[in-house]
């Protein structure tokens, strides 16, 4: 005798139809998803296209930084209590694997770890997380939320124990888990993509290969054709055959047929597309050529999309900090006010051409940054004693005019490999009143004439009243642009000045 819950499938895909399949998803709906479950495994294991994106969906997030974090301003109770999840988490042989067994609920809508617990040192431990087939469980009747264990005893199936499983319900979209996950409406394009595959088959089969046409002559005897018949169906098989001198046999070759070859394939293709979009929220990566610079784990970001992955991470860690953050605790400790947090830590991807260029801007305007920062950011190794290193040589201002300020700030302002920056400083110094004077000469021209349009307007005005009422529409259509322009080059100057004067305080 066999129980209710068996590791054999029923392989319900075989010879599946639209009617079969629109079965299968009502039953689920009513609370029994054994056999969508069973479907769904095969549908990964059949399709190739569909077992590549969903593996990518899964590890895009198995991959990420587990993050146990302490409540806001925790107590002693609840900061030992993250220490003690921190220390078991750790301890968990195989973690990321155990979590692509849990996000298992992405394709079905829902996902069963059972904990297998052990004790060391008289503290509950968890020795292992073993994926359980979804298959083995079903829901309420009433409610369509609670997860229960198929049992012979049990006819709506019976209560989980707890602090037993870890139930990860995932939910693509609002409603009954059953139907929440990726998987779902993926069924139907497997299914088109399945009738589409038998015809593409079918048409290979005989349009491969050229017609064969036996040819006899008006005398034939009855036994002579079926010698002709015999040997043109030999010809298919075994390339060979023997037949009467006064028989032929012809090849005639299927042409005309590269369009109908073309939908098959566009079907197929558009189906592929289509499940795509509904794992990875997109096509663009899902068939495109690898390449280029970059991690793996950065690849696999960025083939999901950024709000799917963060969905995901999100969803997990609610997960794991109610059915392992919990237990822990409790098992242990007893119950605290506040529990540890389990957080999926996702980092966002830099922009390194624009972290050079800030960290070029901020150099050269007296910001010190550290060597190990811009290593580590762009992970580049530190050139060790005798490495040959690239060397850039001082570089001249050209085709500037030294009289303006523009050239003036550039030549003292750029630091280059080989100038000590203190020298640099210096001649900044060394240019301060003349410096001074050009800001004083290419201000006037700009204060004048914003002065000149006040004194136009004290002019039109007969009373303090009506010129203070309308100064704000003055300063509002006035042009201060270069003014600010001039203003930065102003500042830039006397943070150049200011730095000289503070290095030279602390050599005196």
């Amino acid at each position: 005798m066999r129980g209710v819950r068996q590791v054999f499938s029923s392989y319900p895909s075989s010879g599946i139809t639209p009617q079969g399949l629109a079965s299968i998803l009502r039953q689920a709906d009513q609370g029994n998803p054994y056999a969508q479950c069973e479907l769904f495994e095969e549908m990964e294991e059949k399709d190739l296209h569909l077992i590549s994106i969903m593996g990518t969906r899964k590890r895009a997030v198995s991959g990420l930084e587990i993050i146990v974090e302490a409540p806001d301003s925790p107590t002693i109770a609840e900061q030992k209590a993250t220490d003690l999840v921190k220390d078991h988490m750790r301890s968990i042989a195989a973690f990321p694997e155990k979590l692509e067994g849990i996000l298992d609920a992405i394709g079905k809508g829902y996902s069963v770890t059972e904990i297998i617990w052990g004790i060391h040192k008289q503290e509950a431990i968890i020795t292992d997380l073993k994926w359980r087939e979804p298959k083995w469980f079903r829901f309420d009747q009433e409610s369509m939320s609670e997860l229960r264990l198929l049992d012979a005893g049990y006819a709506d199936g019976k209560p989980l124990t707890p602090f037993k499983y870890i139930t990860h319900i995932h939910k693509a979209k609002a409603g009954i888990a059953v139907r929440g996950g990726i998987l779902r409406p993926c069924a139907w394009m497997y299914l088109f993509k399945n009738y589409d595959f038998k015809d593409w088959v079918t048409f290979a089969e005989i349009y491969a290969q050229p017609l064969r046409v036996g040819k006899y002559p008006n005398s034939a005897s009855e036994n002579e054709k079926d010698i002709l018949l015999n040997a043109v169906a030999s010809m298919g098989t075994d390339a060979a055959a023997i037949i009467p001198d006064s028989m032929r046999i012809e090849f005639i070759e299927a042409g005309g047929k590269t369009g109908s070859t073309d939908l098959y394939e566009r079907l197929a293709r558009f189906c592929d597309e289509q499940m795509s979009k509904g794992v990875l929220g997109q096509t663009s990566s899902a068939d495109a050529m690898s390449g280029g610079l970059g991690s793996g784990q950065a690849d696999l970001h960025g083939e999901v999309r950024d709000d799917l992955l963060k969905a995901d991470a999100r969803q997990l860690g609610a997960t794991l900090t109610r059915d392992i953050c919990k237990p822990l605790v409790d098992l242990n400790m007893g119950p605290v006010d506040r529990y540890p947090k389990i957080t999926v830590f996702i980092e966002d991807p830099e922009d390194l051409k624009e972290l050079g260029d800030n960290a070029e801007r901020l150099h050269r305007m007296g910001l010190p940054i550290g060597q190990d920062f811009l290593y580590k950011k762009f992970n580049i190794p530190k050139p060790q004693a005798g490495d040959a290193v690239l060397q850039m040589s001082a570089g001249s201002i050209t085709g500037a005019d030294s009289n303006t300020l523009d050239a003036a700030v550039a030549a003292n302002a750029q630091e280059t490999v080989g100038i000590p920056q203190q020298t640099i400083l210096a001649a900044a110094a060394r240019s301060m009143d003349k410096l001074a004077e050009q800001l004083e000469a290419e201000a006037a021209p700009i204060t004048d004439a914003m002065i000149d349009r006040v004194r136009k307007l004290m002019d039109e005005v007969e009373t303090l009243e009506e010129l203070s009422e309308r100064i704000p529409e003055l300063l509002g259509d006035m042009d201060t642009s270069k003014l600010t322009e001039l203003m930065a080059k102003a500042f830039v100057t006397a943070d150049l000045v200011g730095q000289h004067e503070v290095i030279n305080d602390g050599d005196e």
